[in-house]
């Protein structure tokens, strides 16, 4: 890589035997052992990032599924969002520093307040160490479950047969879920309502709207009874009314029923008529009967638990394969339970323990809150602390600002490539988070979302004032042969160096537009496996002879345009 027009080189040996890799790190004066890129590249070249630029086709999926990726990582690195949370750490250490070298009248005071500050930033730094901990490793548990259920998945439905009806089953258990959580919302919205629990709440609210009419409120009230009440010779108190005594009467008649009294009164008897209607019965009838019809539902979605479960039972009692991989699920999801029940006094809301005994992460940052209260009085940095925390927040809303506007911008110029990539299929990007969101749908094809994926990245690497390399393993497989040629002449536009690993299949309507769409020559390496004697035999001129060509201990490489258009090799192990 280049910075600032200076090579740097990583260098990476690979030990089969001992499962190692060793790295040499070349940057100015000399090499040395071990990863030690500058620091302008390490935000780059860590593992949240680097899968954004040495990107596997076929695993693009992953962008969509926020357990492998993490594109806030990626776009707060792109973009330098990252010195917000620099510009608050030293906005912090400078806090720090004043409450350090400021006496207090009481010292002992002083450093008690410190003692308690320190022990607790210490005991939430530590309790969020541990929690992270727990996160990755709850995550890794999580991803080889997914492997292992898909293993379980494959294994299982190997036998045309059963897969048949586990697919059947599963579609029917699916269905009922389904059904029971729209009753169930339904049934919500319902109980909402006070008289669909008792009917006894509808006759309560017909008799207040009765009792409105009696009295004829609100139209008698607002323009008659003040207005008679001025022509009586005495008013309701017993005194006389003079000529003043009905002017102030029917001038000040606005203020005891104005309006907006008026407006309310009539709302509630109109909304009483609409929600009660004539029959205080029929809502709570209502809710009855489809509380019946969830009870019935949940009947139905057992049963097809059950079903399922039979099946898969059958399953793994005929195949050991089947079995094996039961077991291995319900031990990692064990392992998954053990660590969410670790995790949850993360999150305990009990406040009556002690410091040292209490694990609740935000319970002990209101208790920081408060020792750092406590210490800016006793050091008479009372103001220094809210300056403190008025300019953090203003940076906590610069960077969520940031963020969003660039992630909105970036969502929507990644979508104008979509839709020209894939004018037909109405799928584009409506947010991103941990990984991109889509909009009224949770995926795509294979073939769609790799698509999504080069229109995500070309904006990516297109809005960056950094040229990353771009290394793709199976760029164009999945995609449909009429949208490869867009996907060729998209991909010079992403960097300014691109490294991709194709198969035969994959040349089809994608070299060719590549290749029109670059300014920089190309080169086409072909590796293949020693053992097929008639391409070794082609390979030993280069294709059409101007090639270059080289030995590996059980392969060989020819380096010829020619020679990898026409090369064809159909054997598995190859």
């Amino acid at each position: 890589m280049l910075l600032d027009k200076r090579r740097m080189t990583i260098l990476m040996e690979f030990d089969f035997q001992d499962g190692r890799v060793n790295y040499k790190t070349t940057f100015g004066p000399g090499r040395r052992d071990g990863f030690h890129p500058p620091s302008a590249f390490r935000r780059f070249m860590n593992e949240n990032f680097v899968n954004f630029f040495v990107f596997d086709g076929e695993l693009a999926q992953n962008l969509l599924d926020r357990r492998y990726t993490n594109a806030q990582v990626a776009v707060e690195s792109l973009f330098q969002l990252n010195v917000f949370k620099a510009m608050d750490q030293r906005v912090e250490e400078y806090w720090k520093n004043k409450t350090k070298s400021v006496s207090a009248t009481e010292e002992r005071g002083l450093s008690r307040r410190q003692g308690r500050l320190q022990k607790l930033s210490s005991r939430i730094e530590q309790l969020k160490i541990d929690q992270k901990e727990l996160k990755i490793e709850r995550a890794e548990f999580a991803t080889k479950l997914q492997t292992r259920e898909d293993s379980y998945e494959q294994e299982i439905r190997k036998e045309d047969r059963r897969s048949r009806e586990l697919r059947e089953a599963q579609t029917n258990l699916e269905r009922c879920k389904s059904k029971a959580r729209e009753e169930a919302l339904d049934i919500l919205d319902r109980i909402r309502d006070p008289h669909a629990l008792s009917s006894s709440f509808g006759a309560w609210l017909i008799d207040l709207k009765d009792g409105l009419d009696k009295v004829k409120l609100p139209e008698s009230a607002a323009r008659e009874f003040f207005e008679d009440l001025s022509k009586e010779s005495e008013c309701i108190c017993g005194r006389p009314v003079t000529p003043e005594i009905s002017e102030a009467i029917r001038s000040r008649a606005g203020q005891y029923l104005d309006t907006e009294d008026v407006s309310l009164l009539n709302s509630m008897k109109a909304v009483i008529k609409d929600s009660v209607g004539g029959n205080v019965e029929t809502s709570k009838e209502e809710l009855d009967e489809c509380m019946n019809m969830l009870s019935k539902t949940s009947d139905e979605e057992r049963e097809a638990k059950n079903e399922l479960d039979s099946l898969q039972h059958e399953a793994e009692k005929a195949d050991p394969a089947v079995m094996n991989a039961r077991v291995e699920i319900d031990k990692l999801k064990s392992q998954i339970r053990d660590i969410d029940g670790r995790l949850e006094k993360f999150q305990s809301k009990d406040s009556s323990l002690k410091d040292d005994q209490t694990f609740g992460i935000e319970i002990l940052e209101r208790r920081i809150q408060d020792a750092e209260r406590k210490l800016a009085e006793i050091t008479r940095t009372l103001s220094e602390k809210k300056k403190r925390d008025i300019l953090q927040r203003i940076i906590d809303r610069a960077q969520r600002k940031a963020r969003d506007g660039i992630t909105e911008e970036l969502c929507r110029e990644a979508n104008q490539r979509i839709a020209e990539l894939l004018p037909h299929n109405n799928i584009f990007i409506e947010r991103i988070e941990k990984c991109l969101i889509l909009q009224e749908q949770e995926g795509g094809s294979v073939g769609e979302t790799l698509s999504i994926a080069y229109a995500f990245l070309a904006t990516l690497f297109y809005r960056s004032d950094y040229k990353l390399p771009f290394v793709v393993d199976s760029p164009a497989g999945p995609i449909d042969l009429d949208i490869r040629p867009k996907i060729g002449g998209l991909i010079p536009n992403l960097t300014q160096q691109f490294v991709a690993f194709t198969i035969s299949s994959e040349r089809a309507k994608f070299i060719a537009p590549l290749k029109h769409a670059t300014r920089s020559e190309i080169q086409f390496i072909t590796l293949f496996r020693k053992g097929a004697v008639e391409l070794e035999q082609i390979a030993e001129i280069g294709g059409d002879g101007d090639g270059t060509v080289g030995e590996t201990g059980d392969g060989i490489m020819v380096v010829d345009e020619s020679f990898f258009n026409e090369f064809q090799l159909e054997e598995e192990e190859t």
